[in-house]
């Protein structure tokens, strides 16, 4: 099998349109790097209870690809030119069309590019659709670090990022193995993010490693809780579909370019969605990443 020259790939990636592309070695990922069983023992799951399976899946892609040698991470920025207006907010990721779907067409122009080139090039593409890390690979490919919200931070994009990888059996001619203490920007002894979150849900698991308390999140809440009613004490601070507070308090992210024009019309629909009907609600949620949640979460979320 062809080794692949890295430089080539990265190349390719951008003329598609991703913002940012690494590569690292297929191997495994220590606890330290991705405190996973930790995170787990103190319930800050929540009722995610998916991610109590799989565990060394997710930190070895060699057990979800056999024969895997090489994780190509790609980065997409999503940050739009403008947010919002109104009292009902909707994070940001989900302005736009579903990056799942979007990114996902991507991978597969890219591995159909790569094939091109080095014909005997076999990979899987990955969003959010297998037990595998996006922002630990991301990290190891030397694209950038994983905040105190652990969020992937991006130096030049900050944390408005989709991740993606390819996962393959195809060696390439050189790798990143880039970790957060040896990369030049870090959070330091920032706490930002950690001070702007409303539910404190933000806590350190160990010293200097903190993880989310997904218990006491907005995002987890407003989308992955399926109880009826949202804990009394959430303070969602107006946002009605994931959240951004803490994204918006990280410095990195205060000079980020805008990398989505948010048109009249899309800005209208979305700040008509809290007054929406079932049906319109429905309709607006194809091929978005408020497919995620039901109308009755909505309404839930909204406080009616």
């Amino acid at each position: 099998m062809s080794i692949i020259c890295s430089s080539t790939i990265k190349s390719i990636a951008l003329k598609i349109g991703f913002s940012d592309c690494g590569i690292a070695q297929a191997c495994r990922l220590s606890e330290e790097e991705y405190p996973l069983d930790g995170w787990l023992a103190e319930g800050y799951n929540a009722d995610m209870e998916y991610m109590m399976h799989n565990s060394e899946m997710r930190r070895d892609p060699r057990l979800l690809v056999e024969g895997a040698k090489s994780v190509i991470s790609l980065v997409l920025a999503y940050k739009p030119d403008r947010l919002m207006d109104g009292p009902f907010k909707i994070a940001q990721y989900a302005y736009g069309e579903d990056y799942h779907e979007r990114m996902k067409r991507m991978l597969y122009q890219l591995i159909a590019a790569i094939k091109e080139q080095y014909p005997d090039f076999e990979g899987r593409p990955f969003v959010d659709t297998a037990p595998i890390s996006d922002r630990h690979w991301a990290m190891r490919a030397g694209l950038g670090w994983i905040g105190h919200n652990n969020l992937f931070i991006h130096p030049t994009f900050g944390s408005f990022c989709f991740l993606g990888e390819i996962v393959t059996t195809s060696e390439v001619d050189h790798y990143s193995d880039n970790k957060a203490s040896n990369n030049e920007h870090t959070c330091n002894d920032c706490m930002l993010c950690i001070e702007a979150c409303p539910n404190h849900a933000i806590v350190e698991l160990q010293d200097g490693v903190y993880v989310i308390n997904a218990r006491k999140c907005t995002s987890y809440n407003t989308i992955e809780n399926r109880s009826e009613q949202l804990p009394t004490e959430l303070n969602t601070r107006g946002f009605i579909f994931g959240c951004d507070i803490c994204q918006l308090a990280c410095p990195y992210n205060k000079e980020t370019p805008a990398s989505f024009s948010l048109s009249d019309e899309r800005k209208n629909k979305l700040e008509s969605l809290p007054y929406a009907d079932e049906t319109l609600f429905n309709k607006f949620r194809k091929h978005s990443a408020l497919a995620r949640i039901k109308y009755w979460q909505l309404k839930r979320n909204i406080g009616y």
